[in-house]
This record gives C-alpha cells, structure tokens and sequence, in this order.
C-alpha cells in the first residue's frame, strides 16, 4: 500500500509549540482548568516555572480573573501545579508557577506537606521537615 502525506502548509520550528503530558486527559479537569495548564505550560521553562499574572493567563485563555483564579485553585487541589506568592517588601508582586511532573506521583506529592511546624509554632520548609539540621 503506498501512503501519501500532504505536506503541512505551515512549517513548525523549535519553541512555535509546547507539550501537554497525555496524563492531562487522566485528571478529571475541567475545560477551563485545561485551559490554564496549557497556559502555564506554554509560559514555564525548562524547570517547569513560570510567573505570569492571572490576567495574562485570563487575556490568553479568554476567561476573567475569577474563572482563573477558580482554575488555578483547581489545578492546585489536583496535585498539579504548585502556586507561591511572592513579594518585595511585604506586598505581593506575583506568583510563582511550578507545574510537576505528571509522570512522577513522587513530585508532586513532596509539595503535599509543604510545611510543618516546630515546636515553637515556626513553619519548617520541606527539607528543614524530613532532613532536620544535627545540633
């Protein structure tokens, strides 16, 4: 049998695209949240990490801020992406995006416990929590 290909009409180059892992399908997501992670992952680099602001993700997925911010929270409660704030001079600038490893139920379970406590009360970050400091 001989095949024939049509050759595509536009040419892709490196970076014109980005990849959603096939887990995406798996998670139960709403359209909108699917939406949001394709935005995140279209923005985030090589770590995973990106930081723009939920207007921009609004403005590229044609949704309000309030529809994102729901999204977001739900790709949070998912295990799918882990959101920080993050602030100069005690106001919060943006948030940090970090967008785990479908494949890998390891990463995103490490940010399950993202703090614990001391005995004084004081948050305690992941590494400080499991691999405590010898006195």
């Amino acid at each position: 049998m001989d095949y024939t290909f049509k050759k595509p009409e536009y040419e892709y180059k490196r970076g014109d695209f980005f990849i959603l892992p096939l887990d995406i399908f798996d998670r139960g997501l709403s359209g909108n949240a699917f939406a949001v992670y394709g935005a995140l992952a279209y923005f985030s680099d090589d770590k995973g990490q990106c930081f723009p602001s939920r207007m921009t993700i609004g403005n590229r997925c044609g949704m309000s801020r309030p529809v994102v911010d729901k999204a977001l929270k739900e790709l949070e409660d998912k295990l799918m992406i882990d959101i920080e704030p993050r602030f100069i001079n005690g106001k919060q600038t943006t948030n940090l995006y970090t967008l785990f490893d479908l494949t890998d139920k390891r990463d995103a379970m490490r940010h399950l416990v993202k703090y614990a406590y001391s005995e004084n009360g004081e948050p305690l970050d992941y590494f400080e929590y499991y691999w405590p400091q010898k006195s």
